[in-house]
């Protein structure tokens, strides 16, 4: 059941429901994040092959680039498959703003049996929240970071003397 919208994400993103080549459609040299218009077009620059020469350009509307980069996966440099994104552990949002970098996904549990999503966003997102002085929790929610010291109101703090009374 988990294959299927991974099958569904292949198909659109596959070379046959590409948009034809227009020079009016912007190109971005590393594969596009879909923000903006979901009905416009944007299209990657070509990219290497790993046997050598370029891979073709690609041009597809914003609606699929985005649903590629929000489940972390990416199209590879001949435009006919669709791969997992490498993941990083602490996105610093260095680098390409317009870029897509995931979050590994985080333990929840000590014993780290569950664990929270993986987190792809633009490296400019990844910047801004770093700049607002913001995170991303376990969640995936961007959060304010607490300032301060413990106790000044920063974080909830609690003493426990002694045990609930026994009855």
């Amino acid at each position: 059941m988990r294959m299927l919208p991974l099958l569904f994400l292949a198909l659109l993103a596959t070379p046959a429901l590409a948009l034809p080549d227009d020079p009016s459609y912007p190109v971005k040299p590393d594969t596009p994040s879909g923000s903006g218009d979901p009905n416009a077009a944007t299209c990657r620059a070509p990219q290497p092959l790993p046997s050598g020469g370029m891979g073709p350009k690609i041009c597809m509307k914003n609606e699929v680039w985005v649903r590629l980069s929000l489940t972390g996966k990416d199209l590879s440099a001949d435009g006919k498959s669709v791969f997992d994104r490498p993941n990083v552990v602490a996105p610093t949002g260095e680098g390409n703003p317009d870029a897509v970098t995931c979050r590994k996904p985080i333990p929840r549990t000590a014993s780290r049996t569950s664990f929270g999503p993986q987190v792809c966003l633009t490296n400019g997102q990844w910047k801004e929240i770093a700049d607002k002085g913001m995170s991303v929790d376990i969640n995936g929610d961007v959060m304010r970071r607490p300032v301060g010291v413990a106790g000044d109101g920063a974080f909830p703090v609690t003493s426990v003397d002694r045990g609930p009374p026994v009855r």
